[in-house]
C-alpha cells in the first residue's frame, strides 16, 4: 500500500473510532441521557453522576495509556480500548438501575482512554507532515457521532416509544464492535517511537510541570473541560423542557453537532492569521455568550442561536488550547506539555456533569448549570488574556537561548 492510499485508510479508519469512541459513547450521552432518565427514574443529579463516572474512568487510565501503548503498542490498545467501549454500550441497550448504568459508563471511560491518545500517536507516527489534516479527521469524528446521535433518536423513540434509547445504544454497540475489525485490519504501529528518551525527571519538572505558561495554559484547559459537557448533558433536556418538540430539538442539537464538524478547521486557520490567543479569546467569549442566549431567551430561536456559536467554537477551544500548550516550552517538550495539560483537561471533565447535576436539583434548574458553564468560560476569558504576553515573552528567550547556541 502507497503512502498516499495508506492516509486516506488510516483517516477513515480513524474517524471511526472517534465515532464509536467520542461521538456514541461519550456525546451522545447529553442526548439520550432525558430518555434514560425517565425511564430509569433517574434524578438530575444522579444523571449528572453518570457523566461523572465516564470521566473517572477516562482519568484513571489516561494516566497510563501512554505507558501501555509503549509496552503493548498503540494499535493493541486502540483495538481494545475500541472493544471495550462496544461492550459498554452493549450493556447500556439493556441496562436496569442507576448502579449498574454508573459502572458501565465508568468502563467507557476506561475504554474512551485507551483509544484517544495511542490513535494520536498512530496517525502522527505514520504522517507528521499531514498531522493537521489527520487530527482533524479524529476531531470531526465527534462532530459526526453528535450529529448522527442528534439524527436518529426522534425516530428511534418514535418508533419504539420508551425503549427507543435502549434500542440506539445496541445500534452504537453493533457499530463499534464492526470499528474494532477496521482498525485491526487498517491501523498498524507506526515504525518509530514518538518521545525521544533519555529526559531527567528533574528537567521536566523544571521545563515543563512547574512552567508558568504550561501551568496557566493547563489551568484554562481545565476550566474549559469543567464546562465542556455540561451543555451537552442537559442543554437538551432544558430544549425538551422548554416546550419544543423532539423532532425540532434533535434538528437543533444536529445543528450543533454539524458546525461542531467544522470548528477545528475554521480556528486553526484563523489563528493562524491572527495568532492563536486571540483565536482562543474570542472562542471563549463567543462560547460563554452562546450558554446565556438560552437562559434569557429560551424559545427555538434561542436554542438556535445557541447551538449554532457553540457548535461553532467548541472544539475550536479545544484545538486552540492545545496548540497553545506546545507553544509554552522548547519544542522538544511541546508532546509531554500536551499530555501534562490534558490531565487538567480530565479533571475538570470529572468535575462538570456531576455539580452540574446537583445544581439542577438543588439550586436553579437547569439554567443554572448553563450559567455555571458561561462563568467558567468567562474565568477561562480573563485567564487567557494573560498568556499573550507570557507566550511572547518565553517565546523571545527561547529564540534568544537558540540564536547563542547558534552562535
Amino acid at each position: 500500500m502507497g503512502q498516499e492510499q495508506r492516509i486516506w485508510w488510516y483517516a477513515f479508519a480513524s474517524m471511526m473510532v472517534t465515532i464509536s469512541t467520542l461521538g456514541f459513547a461519550r456525546m451522545s450521552f447529553g442526548i439520550l441521557m432525558p430518555f434514560m432518565k425517565e425511564n430509569l427514574s433517574l434524578t438530575y443529579e444522579q444523571a449528572g453522576m453518570l457523566g461523572t463516572a465516564t470521566s473517572i474512568g477516562y482519568l484513571g487510565m489516561v494516566l497510563f495509556a501512554g505507558i501501555l501503548a509503549s509496552k503493548w503498542g498503540s494499535k493493541r490498545l486502540v483495538v481494545w480500548g475500541t472493544f471495550l467501549v462496544a461492550v459498554g454500550l452493549l450493556y447500556l441497550s439493556w441496562v436496569t438501575s442507576f448502579v449498574s448504568c454508573l459502572v458501565v459508563m465508568a468502563v467507557i471511560g476506561i475504554g474512551t482512554a485507551f483509544t484517544y491518545t495511542p490513535l494520536v500517536n498512530i496517525v502522527v507516527g505514520w504522517f507528521p507532515k499531514q498531522r493537521g489534516m489527520m487530527i482533524g479527521f479524529l476531531v470531526s469524528g465527534l462532530g459526526l457521532g453528535t450529529l448522527i446521535s442528534s439524527t436518529l433518536i426522534p425516530f428511534f423513540t418514535t418508533w419504539f416509544s420508551e425503549s427507543g434509547w435502549r434500542y440506539l445504544w445496541l445500534l452504537y454497540g453493533i457499530f463499534s464492535l464492526v470499528v474494532v475489525l477496521v482498525a485491526q485490519a487498517i491501523l498498524r504501529d507506526p515504525p518509530i517511537p514518538l518521545r525521544k528518551k533519555g529526559q531527567q525527571t528533574d528537567s521536566l519538572f523544571r521545563e515543563v510541570y512547574l512552567h508558568k505558561g504550561v501551568l496557566l495554559v493547563a489551568i484554562i484547559y481545565g476550566l474549559i473541560g469543567f464546562a465542556y459537557l455540561i451543555p451537552q448533558s442537559f442543554l437538551f433536556s432544558y430544549i425538551l423542557e422548554s416546550n419544543v418538540d423532539r423532532y425540532s430539538a434533535g434538528t437543533i442539537m444536529a445543528f450543533g453537532g454539524i458546525m461542531s464538524i467544522f470548528s477545528g478547521p475554521l480556528w486553526g486557520t484563523i489563528s493562524d492569521r491572527i495568532g492563536r490567543k486571540k483565536s482562543l479569546l474570542i472562542t471563549l467569549f463567543l462560547g460563554a455568550g452562546s450558554m446565556l442566549i438560552p437562559i434569557l431567551f429560551p424559545i427555538q430561536i434561542g436554542f438556535v442561536v445557541s447551538q449554532f456559536l457553540w457548535g461553532v467554537t467548541v472544539v475550536g477551544m479545544l484545538s486552540l488550547i492545545q496548540a497553545l500548550s506546545t507553544e509554552q516550552i522548547h519544542h522538544s517538550y511541546a508532546p509531554i506539555a500536551l499530555g501534562y495539560t490534558t490531565v487538567f483537561f480530565a479533571v475538570g471533565q470529572l468535575a462538570g456533569p456531576g455539580l452540574s447535576g446537583w445544581m439542577i436539583d438543588h439550586v436553579g434548574g437547569i439554567p443554572s448549570a448553563l450559567l455555571l458553564c458561561c462563568g467558567l468560560l468567562f474565568t477561562a476569558f480573563i485567564l487567557a488574556t494573560q498568556l499573550q504576553k507570557k507566550a511572547a515573552e518565553e517565546q523571545m528567550n527561547l529564540q534568544k537561548a537558540d540564536d547563542s547556541v547558534g552562535g
